[in-house]
């Protein structure tokens, strides 16, 4: 008996030695709000999930392996308040699931995550995944998807990550998504690229995006600048996007942020698609309010008109619309970050 109770003692000690410099963090967002949208003839009124930000239940972990090398793993499943389901597409951690290893290399990733695009949207345009088009954002309206038409949420699965450490102000990443197509290791690959430079209150980047889906491989480049003032932070960003169909479509966008309070901040922004191949353009408007009750709860407003010429569709069928509709959209809700 003496001997187990020494057995015990000795697996309790060297397990604490093994996980004290590991940590585990569970973590998550609530997000929900009430939405009404007019599309031309139709019109929706909606309880809506993820509207300033996807609803989540992640877990996210690091190891300390000495030397400045650390294991690092993260698993993010995407959840529909309003009914209860996932939001990506039925997978159980759809958003993210990565393993891999940081130190002064910066980072290595292989899983699931979002495209190096998405990314770059989220770090430079203020709706850039949030309150208007149904929660998606300005980035609705610009090509982030990743390898096939089957993971058009802006995340690329299969795939290798690479991020670069801060370089005196200078960042890199780089993505490769397998296409896993048998006999072709370029049908259905995704690639990307962003490089990314911020001294003081300037910040400017470039990112490149290209999915070679079979018949239809399309490309995208995306620059963007941004400056701070303290009491606005305008951002423009451009992108040019080609395929093997002969789309020839350029993207516009100038948006702003601006705290009005010590916890409340306006957003505004105007994004046009202009189609040279067809007459698909779009113009939109987008405004919004944030306010943070705390630092972990927000209450939002956005409204967002799209006005399309007769041919677009590009916002009008997400919302059960038809080409060339006017799109009205007011999303008002809540989120909490735990």
């Amino acid at each position: 008996m003496k001997k187990s109770f020494l057995a015990l003692a000795l697996m309790g000690a060297f397990s604490g030695a093994a996980f004290a410099q590991s940590s585990v963090t569970i973590y998550g967002v609530a997000d929900i709000g009430v939405q009404g949208v007019s599309a031309g003839a139709g019109k929706k009124a909606l309880v809506t999930s993820g509207q300033q930000g996807g609803s989540r239940l992640g877990f996210k972990g690091t190891e300390d392996l000495g030397g400045g090398l650390k294991a690092n793993f993260v698993l993010e499943q995407g959840v529909k308040l309003d009914d209860g389901s996932s939001d990506q597409g039925g997978r159980t951690f759809g958003r993210t699931t990565l393993v891999g290893l940081s130190g002064d290399f910066g980072s290595v990733n292989l899983g699931r995550d979002k495209t190096t695009t998405l990314k770059f949207f989220d770090s430079y345009d203020p709706f850039g995944s949030a309150l208007v088009n149904n929660g998606n954002g300005t980035r609705a309206l610009y090509f982030v998807a990743g390898k096939t038409a089957q993971d058009t949420n802006g995340r690329v699965s299969n795939a290798i990550f690479y991020n670069t450490p801060d370089l005196s102000g200078f960042k890199a990443a780089v993505s490769y998504g397998a296409g896993e197509a048998a006999g072709d290791n370029s049908a259905n690959r995704s690639v990307g690229l962003t490089a990314n430079y911020k001294v003081d209150a300037l910040e400017v980047g470039y990112n490149y995006a290209k999915d070679n889906v079979v018949g239809n491989a399309i490309s995208a480049n995306t620059v963007a600048a941004a400056y701070d003032f303290g009491v606005a932070k305008p951002v423009v960003l451009f992108q040019k996007q080609k395929n093997d169909q002969g789309l020839d479509r350029k993207i516009y966008t100038v948006a702003v942020s601006a705290p009005v309070t010590a916890t409340g901040k306006v957003l505004a922004g105007f994004t046009k698609v202009s189609d040279s191949a067809v007459a698909k353009d779009v113009k939109q408007f987008s405004l919004g309010y944030v306010h943070g009750l705390s630092k972990r709860t927000d209450l939002y407003a956005a409204y967002a008109y799209a006005k399309q010429d007769a041919k677009a569709d590009l916002v009008s069928s997400a919302f059960g619309g038809v080409a060339g509709s006017k799109v009205h959209e007011l999303t008002a809700g809540v989120q909490h970050r735990f």
